[in-house]
């Protein structure tokens, strides 16, 4: 089913909430919010704190969920570093376009090389066959979790502005569009 923009009437994607053109949130319709909420609540089986993944991985904590995945924080204990590991949610892993969406959020990010831009490690999958994406691990806050504590000053809220417009751009010369930017802002 294709959808409109109510404001600028471009052709949507239908699992997108913003326009990728005029930036104007969809809204969804009432069966559509069903199904949704539906998949919130199926339970997620998450990965066991403590764990060994693909025998470098040792699972430290959950940092994130989101629309296409659970974050975990991670030690990379070949490399010795911390990293951030995106799991396509257990449920899913059957869904052939959920999972061909996954890789290409992967490759999309891989192909970017930009200091306001999440380094991409590898994709790959776990015995059991659950997809993730390895990435850089970044220290500090969310956005929203700053805003939170404090309302931000205009000259922070500038700043971060123009990080994120230029990482965007980066992405826009490769003709990659972020559909999800607001839950991916850390600030340092």
């Amino acid at each position: 089913m294709a959808v409109k923009c109510p404001k600028c009437h471009s052709e949507i994607l239908d699992d997108s909430r913003f326009c990728s053109k005029c930036g104007t949130p969809i809204q969804a319709t009432e069966e559509e919010l069903a199904a949704f909420t539906k998949t919130l609540v199926t339970s997620s089986t998450g990965v066991a704190l403590g764990s060994l993944l693909a025998g470098k991985y040792r699972i430290q904590e959950e940092i994130g969920r989101g629309g296409m995945g659970i974050v975990y924080k991670a030690e990379d204990i070949k490399l010795k570093r911390t990293v951030a590991l995106k799991f396509l949610p257990h449920q899913w892993t059957a869904d052939a376009a959920v999972r061909e969406r996954f890789i290409h959020e992967a490759q999309a990010a891989s192909a970017l090389d930009h200091p306001n831009i999440c380094t991409i490690y590898e994709i790959e999958e776990t015995e059991d066959g659950r997809m993730y994406i390895s990435m850089a691990f970044y220290e500090g806050e969310s956005l929203r979790d700053r805003i939170k504590r404090e309302p931000l000053k205009a000259e922070e809220a500038i700043d971060i502005a123009i990080q994120v417009a230029q990482g965007m751009a980066k992405a826009h010369e490769k003709t990659i569009v972020h559909r999800d930017l607001h839950r991916y802002f850390v600030f340092y």
